[in-house]
């Protein structure tokens, strides 16, 4: 089981993977512990969200992504 990422400590322009093995890039952190604001990279599952911005949820957030 990979380790739990701490959104407190994710900073904009991190890379992440998401669940379905989406990536994306953080925008912007609220630090809530809660939520990101991303811009999909990739999505395989909706290749129509690349590019595009939204907010995920902690517990979509598999791993940070070292470029």
């Amino acid at each position: 089981m990979a380790d739990i990422v701490n959104l407190f400590e994710v900073e904009p322009g991190q890379k992440i993977r998401l669940y379905g093995e989406a990536t994306a890039e953080v925008v912007s952190n609220p630090k809530d512990g809660v939520w990101l604001f991303v811009r999909y990279l990739t999505s395989p599952e909706d290749p129509d969200q690349v590019g595009e911005e939204d907010m995920v949820f902690a517990q979509d957030v598999l791993e940070l992504v070292s470029d």
